[in-house]
């Protein structure tokens, strides 16, 4: 797991979640569902995953975005704790956002601090936050509502590392959409096997998803043909850093702007292709 003084800065979204906690399996589930009466057609069988970052379920942000994509999309929304309650960041850590300019060199306290926090988390993020082991959890959940919930389709929207997830769960095959936001570090290989829909938020300014890289995965869908093409999007927003698609200053006005963008993108994605 990659990391950098971004993914541990942000700041709360006003707004209190509505949803409950559940069990599912093993794992502690957020649970949103989306209002009677404001369902879509296919909520009995088609649902949402929100795979978070770090921070996991302990902060409301998460909570409060499957709120909203519950009543958005008519579809029920599931934030599976992938860290089964050992977070490689805890809540009480998050460091206030510090708008700079993008390009412009964080502050020496910014990352003096980060690096700081790196060394307190090393036991959480060398023992219960590896790949392998959160993508197993994530499959138990999958596994689980499909014979619990006879639910058919599911597709997830991931943050930072959430997002990584997201790539990691593509050999799996139990995806049928998906919404990347400002992934993790991952292999540009998986790219190449997803065969679903993808909607990707990019920043301007990411450690883990340069410019680059960006470009590269989307030479990478535009290439395909036939029966291996997919439906995809690629959206850059200028002036953001990593993670300000779920921890966004929203007193900064092109920060808000990109966050409700995003939120829009995503939420205009799935009726697109899971209702």
């Amino acid at each position: 797991m990659k990391l950098c003084a971004d993914c541990i800065s942000g700041r709360r979204l006003p707004g209190t979640p509505k949803g409950d906690m559940i069990k599912v399996g093993s794992l502690d589930c957020y649970y949103a569902r989306a209002p009677e009466g404001g369902r879509a057609s296919t909520a009995d069988k088609n649902v949402i995953l929100l795979l978070t970052d770090i921070f996991g379920l302990p902060l409301g942000n998460p909570k409060i975005m499957a709120d909203s994509f519950a009543i958005e999309t008519g579809l029920d929304v599931y934030v599976p704790d992938m860290f089964a309650g050992k977070y490689p960041i805890r809540e009480e850590d998050l460091r206030p956002y510090d708008h700079y300019e993008v390009g412009v060199r964080p502050p020496l306290w910014k990352n003096l601090g980060y690096a700081w926090q790196v060394v307190k988390s090393l036991p959480n993020l060398l023992t219960t936050s590896s790949a392998t082991q959160v993508t197993q959890r994530i499959l138990e959940v999958i596994e689980i509502l499909k014979k619990e919930k006879g639910l058919e389709k599911f597709g997830a929207v991931g943050y930072c590392f959430g997002g990584q997830m997201i790539a990691e769960l593509t050999p799996h095959f139990v995806l049928s959409s998906a919404v990347i936001c400002h992934p993790g570090d991952f292999s540009i290989d998986l790219v190449n096997e997803m065969d679903f829909p993808v909607s990707w938020v990019v920043c301007e300014e990411d450690f883990a998803m340069p410019p680059e890289k960006a470009a590269e995965a989307e030479k990478l869908f535009a290439a395909r043909s036939g029966d291996d093409r997919v439906d995809y999007e690629f959206k850059r927003y200028m002036g953001t850093r990593h993670g300000f698609a779920c921890w966004p200053e929203l007193s900064v006005p092109v920060v808000r702007e990109a966050f409700e963008d995003a939120s829009e993108q995503t939420v205009q994605w799935f009726k697109k292709t899971l209702c």
